[in-house]
């Protein structure tokens, strides 16, 4: 476990669970603004295989998929559930109070990542990615980001304009229809109205997941409407066009948490997406990097 701290934020870094942010705390207002499931025991690591079932073994914190998500074949490759990265052990390559570089040599592609952590002086912190092809092998991939927030009811998502369409229509329990609409309109499986902004309850017993594209700017996050404070996540649209937001209002699993994922790709099969034209690609031997930030505002 790497704690990052500054004035403003801490964070908690677990290189034994995928090298995962696993605790985002605002510092000013002592939230802490990463869902873990009820029973989770931050002290204990883990012990995965490539290709467990993600959702069997999901703890919550701040997860990457890479290289897909859907599991299957795809140019020659198995590729798991969720993609590896989630799952195995990173090498801590440097480390200090404000800064961490992790990497995982992959094995179901030939690719080496590294992800670096940099807290700001201002409540902000920088995730940089950098990803070597080692192969002569184009690759396709999908990156995205599995940030599970804490949410409460009548906080509020949000989103810059964008269009919005259900990832899975038998998933989801508040839009009821196959469309594409701008955020923050859907519509009902009546035809009705709805409004996607605000947290119902988890009495609701609702459950969420759409994918959104054609994004003004690159940007999403959540309002937490009690503290007034916001978690924003910033992007540029080249490196995470997509923001897929998965949420489980009570519905799934009995949980109660908005998933907020920026992505290089979509839909979630790689194959579709490849089809597409939509996927990420590592060009041979290419070292490519993307970045984001988040900030508590």
């Amino acid at each position: 476990m790497i704690t990052l701290e500054n004035s403003e934020l801490q964070l908690i870094i677990r290189p034994d669970l995928g090298g995962r942010i696993d605790q985002l705390v605002d510092r000013q207002t002592s939230r802490s603004w990463l869902w873990h499931p009820p029973g989770y025991d931050s002290t204990q690591t883990r012990s995965l295989s490539v290709g467990d079932s993600f959702d069997e073994h999901w703890t919550g914190g701040w997860d990457e998929m890479f290289p897909n998500d859907g599991a299957g074949q795809f140019q020659g490759r198995d590729l798991v559930d969720h993609g590896e990265v989630w799952s195995q052990k990173w090498d801590v390559i440097e480390s200090s109070s404000c800064h961490v570089k992790l990497a995982y040599q992959c094995h179901t592609v030939p690719v080496r990542v590294e992800k670096t952590i940099q807290l700001d002086a201002k409540p902000q912190a920088t995730i940089t990615y950098q990803f070597e092809n080692t192969s002569a092998d184009p690759i396709p991939f999908l990156l995205k980001q599995h940030c599970a927030i804490a949410i409460e009811p009548g906080d509020e998502i949000l989103l810059p304009n964008c269009v919005v369409e259900p990832a899975f229509l038998d998933f989801s329990k508040i839009i009821g229809r196959q469309a594409k609409t701008p955020f923050p309109k859907a519509f009902a499986a009546d035809g009705s109205e709805v409004d996607l902004r605000i947290t119902p309850p988890a009495s609701s017993q609702l459950q969420e997941f759409y994918y959104t594209s054609e994004l003004a700017v690159g940007e999403c996050g959540i309002r937490h409407a009690r503290s007034h404070s916001t978690l924003l996540m910033q992007f540029d649209l080249t490196d995470f066009p997509y923001v897929w937001v998965f949420q489980s209002y009570g519905g799934w699993r009995d949980y109660y948490v908005l998933v907020m994922e920026p992505c290089t790709t979509l839909p979630f099969d790689l194959a579709e997406a490849y089809e597409k034209g939509t996927t990420a690609i590592l060009k041979p031997h290419e070292i490519q990097r993307r970045s984001l930030t988040v900030s508590i505002v």
